[in-house]
């Protein structure tokens, strides 16, 4: 009976001593608000001090960094509802664009780009030379490549659980490389007196370029997808010698040697993550 007794007695210690724990809200600014927590809402923590009960208050959930509960357990708040993937659950994470136009130029590229994250994406592009018109009569052939990681902006304020309508969309920066290696014709011309010659030599030309692109990606209904941008950095070839058409971006000359490229790229979004 003794023993019957005694761990009643314990087991009503220890619920009584559950109960009175406190609780620690941990705000971001790393003050700790020692409290028992009665919600945890979609907005505000509600709370209140053990020598007030009668009291209930409430604190924006955006200044809170985790809470420890007296039971032992800790729930970390999120405040950057941006980067939950949840949000994104359903979308598609891949994209296939082909640039407009780029035909008329003796050009076609491709690029593809994977979401790794909210607002980060990989994107790689292959351009081939001597596909389209060829309104120069260059005879141009070559491939290029482009690799660029893109950070899509966030607004300047957001309202609790705002996150961006698609993965893939919005306004972004994004640091790119670009290697080019192309062969095309190069003419010349000779005059002697009122008599006219014309050579035509093969000209080979290796350029890359740095820059940093700003744009903007649209998607409809994820599935249709437009992206506009401009870039501009620095860049270096190695034929100074004549002004061809540049293929997929420009670079300067020696003297100047600036890289520079802008576009419209038009595709369709693939590869949707499983709810």
């Amino acid at each position: 009976m003794k023993i019957l007794s005694s761990s009643i007695f314990v087991l009503l210690l220890f619920f009584s001593l559950s109960s009175t724990a406190q609780d620690k809200v941990i705000k971001n600014s790393g003050d700790t608000l020692k409290c028992k927590v009665t919600e945890i809402g979609a907005d505000e923590i509600k709370y209140y001090y053990p020598d007030n009960k009668n009291l209930i208050l409430g604190i924006d959930k955006t200044l809170v960094d985790h809470i420890e509960f007296g039971t032992g357990e800790v729930i970390k708040i999120e405040n950057n509802t941006f980067a939950n993937p949840e949000y994104y659950a359903g979308q598609s994470r891949n994209a296939l664009k082909i640039r407009f136009l780029s035909f008329l130029n003796s050009n076609m590229e491709l690029t593809y780009e994977r979401s790794l994250k909210p607002g980060r994406s990989l994107e790689a592009s292959l351009g081939i030379i001597g596909i389209g018109f060829d309104i120069y009569d260059y005879n141009p052939s070559g491939v290029y490549g482009k690799f660029a990681y893109k950070f899509i902006r966030k607004p300047d304020y957001y309202y609790q659980r705002m996150h961006y309508a698609h993965i893939l969309k919005g306004a972004y920066i994004a640091p790119e490389l670009d290697l080019r290696y192309s062969s095309s014709d190069f003419y010349q011309y000779f005059y002697y007196g009122t008599y006219e010659t014309e050579s035509i030599d093969r000209e080979n030309e290796f350029s890359f370029a740095v820059t940093i692109k700003f744009g903007k990606q649209w998607i409809i209904d994820d599935g249709f997808l437009v992206d506009l941008f401009l870039g501009l950095g620095y860049g270096m070839t190695t034929n100074d010698k004549y002004d061809p058409v540049n293929y997929g971006f420009f670079v300067g000359t020696s003297d100047f040697p600036i890289a520079f490229s802008a576009g419209l790229r038009l595709g369709w979004v693939f590869g949707k993550k499983k709810k």
